[in-house]
């Protein structure tokens, strides 16, 4: 994995950041060797991307208490499971509310879009095929004055947001001057490339990419 190289924000660099952000992301790749918390041996390969996409379902809407077990009792009629992998915040461990199963046929895949409706935990669930590339970008520059929903719609405009990770700093009691955005589509991570500098309310920013 590389990135582009990451700005200094307001006399603050946030090179450190992206590197725990890739060391995150490689964690849950299986690239590590053995060093720092390894993913549970259920996630296998449900969050590797490019790998298994074929059988990779993506699940969407989850309710925050869905469990790993939920989704292979719902699912697992469709057909057997390789691996699941509910998707969690590094920092509070909670339910970002989605999900990636890995059946082992492809097939299981199109019984579960065709089946129609999906419910668990009472909730009506978006499940649908994983899309084999998706983009992420480092974002920094961004000011208290800016909020979390100042950048989402900000960026909302260029295509389909996947997830918006905005680390929190607790000894500050703030979100942090940066944040990372993936996107449905890597063209969109292309497209913003192309001006790495943007204005959002008055507030310059600047973009890198993290592949």
């Amino acid at each position: 994995m590389a990135t582009q190289d990451c700005p200094m924000e307001n006399g603050e660099d946030f090179s450190k950041d992206v590197s725990a952000d890739q060391n995150f992301q490689n964690q849950e790749n299986g690239q590590q060797n053995g060093a720092g918390d390894a993913p549970p041996a259920d996630s296998g390969s449900a969050d590797t991307p490019g790998r298994d996409d074929d059988r990779k379902l993506f699940v969407g809407g989850l309710s925050w208490e869905t469990t790993d077990k939920e989704l292979r009792d719902h699912f697992g009629q469709y057909g057997e499971i390789e691996s699941i992998n509910v998707k969690t915040d590094p920092n509070t461990g909670r339910s970002r509310g989605f999900a990636f199963i890995v059946f082992n046929n492809a097939e299981s895949i199109d019984k579960v879009v065709a089946a129609g409706e999906h419910v668990i935990n009472n909730k009506k669930v978006d499940p649908k095929k994983a899309k084999a590339r998706h983009g992420k970008i480092f974002v920094g520059g961004l000011t208290t004055e800016l909020t979390d929903d100042d950048i989402k719609n900000y960026f909302g405009q260029y295509g389909t947001i996947i997830e918006v990770e905005m680390p929190f700093d607790k000894t500050k009691n703030q979100r942090k001057g940066f944040c990372f955005i993936t996107f449905e589509s890597e063209q969109v991570v292309n497209e913003l490339l192309k001006t790495p500098k943007q204005t959002i309310k008055d507030k310059e920013v600047s973009f890198a990419s993290i592949l």
